[in-house]
This record gives C-alpha cells, structure tokens and sequence, in this order.
C-alpha cells in the first residue's frame, strides 16, 4: 500500500504505529538502529517537532520495514 506522508507529525504516527504493531519496543527499536531509546522517545513524543537525520530516517524505515522515497518537483 502507497502513503504519501506530508507532515513531519503524519511521518512520526506512521512510524510509531508500524513500530508498535509489530509489537517492538523503543528500546529494541533504538538497538536495531543503533540510536539511543531516549532519541527514538523524544522523537515519537514530540510530535514532528524534532528535526530527524536522512540516514536515521531511512534506518528507522529499513527496520520497520518501510520504503523511504524522497520525490523533488519543479
């Protein structure tokens, strides 16, 4: 199924949600992307308000099992 994800906010619920339906913590999430529980906590509970790095973006969709795609239009 395709999503376009819009909003920083809509980026964060999906990513939380795909995490916690595949029943992982943020803990293990952090060991699986080698980030620290207290970045991936900070991350899911602001909402978006926190800047997030490309790569650990596409760590975090490689682990959960997303397709990261970056789409530039003129």
């Amino acid at each position: 199924m395709k999503t376009e994800i819009t909003t920083t906010a809509k980026l964060v619920k999906a990513l939380t949600d795909r995490r916690k339906k595949l029943e992982i913590s943020q803990t293990e999430l952090a060991q699986l992307c080698n980030l620290s529980t207290n970045g991936i906590s900070k991350f899911e509970s602001n909402g978006g308000d926190r800047e997030i790095k490309l790569s650990t973006l596409l760590k975090l969709g490689q682990v959960l099992g997303f397709k990261i795609v970056l789409e530039f239009e003129d």
